[in-house]
């Protein structure tokens, strides 16, 4: 299965390098991210919590960069296991270029399954890998536009930091009804 890509990012090549290899912005951007870690320049230990076709499965990956060329390009490797749920592995070539007032990122990757996964069906595995895949970038991008926070924590924190901000004004006027009420015992 293949995926390809283009989009802009307002960073300068030199920045968006940085940030396709900074854990935080990485951890933000992997879909269903528990942890990551650097276990050595180029290479991170990831585990990820992810839902695929109504299952629910912790995966530990290993991702890392071969035929690097800072800050153009590199081809970023990736193998995970999720137990029963099955397997994954395949590479992603990833090019930054200067493109007016940031850089042009494309990518081009390719993903096999096996396992469970696969046994969901062609399409539908391939759905779900293209939009893992798809998920990253677009994380990536809204990223480096500012769009979403880099959350050093867990999942919770981070939903709600993507939060609107309707919802944290609900959120806290439900929060401030009931420290109220379970002070008081009435309103």
């Amino acid at each position: 299965m293949d995926v390809q890509g283009k989009r802009h990012i307002p960073l300068s090549p030199a920045q968006a390098w940085e940030a396709l290899n900074s854990p935080a912005m990485l951890r933000a951007c992997i879909p269903g991210c528990e942890s990551i870690e650097q276990s050595a320049p180029g290479r991170f230990e990831v585990v990820q919590q992810l839902e695929i076709a109504g299952h629910r499965t912790s995966f530990t990956s290993t991702l890392w960069l071969q035929d690097a060329n800072p800050p153009h390009s590199y081809v970023l490797r990736f193998e995970g296991n999720g137990g029963s749920a099955g397997f994954g592995a395949g590479r992603a070539l990833v090019a930054l270029q200067p493109a007016g007032d940031g850089t042009s990122l494309q990518y081009q990757a390719n993903a096999e399954v096996g396992g469970a996964i696969a046994q969901m069906g062609g399409a539908l595995a391939d759905q779900a890998v293209r939009g893992l895949i798809e998920d990253f970038f677009t994380r990536f991008e809204r990223s480096a536009r500012g769009e979403l926070v880099l959350a050093p924590h867990g999942m919770a924190e981070r939903l709600w930091e993507m939060m609107p901000p309707w919802a944290w004004a609900l959120s806290t006027l439900v929060a401030v009804f009931i420290l109220y009420w379970g002070l008081h015992g009435t309103w």
